[in-house]
């Protein structure tokens, strides 16, 4: 029995902070400790909250910019383009739902404080009715109205290149929806490639099959972006400016999917949301990951023409396309050299 009380004495004092070891003189904690710790961390998120203020100032100031050098500054659009923008009565808040740009993380968190939540639970997060949006209220109705001026307005927005490739993964090789998406973009993707294909394409809808796959390649689909016309241009690699109208439209937060957590994190503060739900973690990017090898397939005159397709989101959303193109042939040299 001594042993055994022996024995748990000296497994409790291994484990137990050695703060002994800081103060060998008197081999006690220091006083007032405890207040040192909290204001220590109180200075500490003090410092990443005035860090984050500048942040999102200068990326406000940034979009300010640009809409007045390309004289894009005006009235709200009408309701019917404002169908991407979500709103929440009890937080009094507007978020722009970008897809490929965390949209999915950003409506957990909002389901949460939504007074819908029970509908979310069970139909899904991107059931059409799951989230209220603008486009409801008339133009220019005192509903709407409050709404674009009294509420807090925020959108998380990516790297427009590193948006497209995701776009493609999800939609054409990985995702769920990959034979919906062949089936409305497939013909359209594969005239770019051959006639023959487009053919082939063709059998393969009217054949019973549902297993065929036409493995549409990157740069198949970048061809077809860069080629398309409008009904081409879905909503998943749409330039972000034309579903958020910042231009017409005051947004207090500007995130970025690159730096999400502190984003998001610090519009949750300022929202009260965060006393409700616990802010989403940085998770890696598939598609930032392998930026470099997927672009290989990609002629350089093809990604100039998405730099200028993507011009306004790169200027206004303070990203930097030449950084991108750097990187991009980097990783290309990179791997030369492997």
């Amino acid at each position: 029995m001594v042993l055994y009380l022996v024995a748990v004495v000296m497994i409790t004092a291994y484990f137990r902070p050695s703060y002994q070891r800081l103060y060998r003189d008197s081999g006690e904690l220091p006083p007032g400790w405890e207040r040192h710790l909290l204001e220590s961390k109180s200075k500490s998120e003090s410092e990443w909250e005035t860090r984050m203020e500048k942040i999102h100032r200068d990326r406000r100031a940034t979009l300010h910019r640009a809409c007045q050098k390309f004289n894009l500054e005006g009235p709200p659009p009408s309701p019917r383009r404002l169908h991407k923008l979500r709103y929440n009565d009890p937080y009094r808040l507007v978020y722009c739902d970008v897809a490929k740009a965390g949209s999915t993380t950003m409506k957990k968190i909002l389901a949460r404080v939504d007074p819908n939540y029970d509908y979310i639970r069970e139909n899904g997060l991107h059931d059409q009715d799951a989230f209220k949006d603008l486009s409801q209220f008339p133009a220019g109705s005192p509903a709407l109205t409050s709404r674009l001026t009294n509420y807090t307005k925020f959108m998380i927005v990516r790297e427009p290149l590193e948006r497209l490739l995701s776009a493609y993964q999800d939609k054409f090789r990985y995702g769920r929806a990959v034979r919906e998406f062949e089936r409305n973009y497939g013909e359209h993707f594969l005239e770019v490639r051959t006639p023959n294909d487009a053919e082939r394409w063709q059998k393969a809808a009217r054949a019973a099959d549902t297993k065929a796959r036409l493995n549409i390649t990157f740069a198949e689909f970048v061809r077809g972006v860069l080629t398309g016309e409008d009904r081409y241009f879905n909503i998943h690699w749409q330039p972000q400016h034309l579903i958020c109208h910042p231009c017409r439209i005051h947004y207090d937060y500007i995130g970025h999917l690159e730096t999400m957590h502190d984003d998001v994190k610090y519009i949750m503060r300022k929202t009260g949301i965060i006393e409700k739900v616990a802010p989403p973690k940085q998770t890696a990017r598939r598609a930032g990951n392998n930026l470099a090898t997927m672009y290989a397939q990609i002629p350089l005159s093809h990604i100039r023409q998405l730099g200028r397709m993507y011009a306004f989101d790169y200027i206004a959303y303070s990203f930097h396309f030449e950084d991108t193109v750097r990187n991009i042939v980097k990783g290309w040299e990179d791997e030369m050299h492997l």
